[in-house]
């Protein structure tokens, strides 16, 4: 094998290699974005609507002491 041939196929491995690692990111980063979004909304809709009922439940019966102590 001759220098320029080692030369060419260092250099088409380094391109191939960059090539894939930046696919490999690409995806990767697109994955966990999508997972994480889905996974921090539901998480947040489900701690939203836990204190919301919560609230609206106090609230409820703050209004039903106050009617029957009247």
């Amino acid at each position: 094998m001759t220098v320029e041939e080692m030369l060419k196929d260092a250099v088409t491995d380094a391109v191939w290699l960059s090539a894939r690692n930046s696919m490999r990111d690409f995806v990767w980063d697109s994955v966990w974005d999508s997972v994480e979004d889905s996974v921090w909304d539901s998480v947040a809709n489900s701690v939203w609507d836990s204190v919301a009922l919560s609230v609206l439940n106090s609230v409820r019966d703050q209004i039903l002491e106050y009617v029957y102590d009247c």
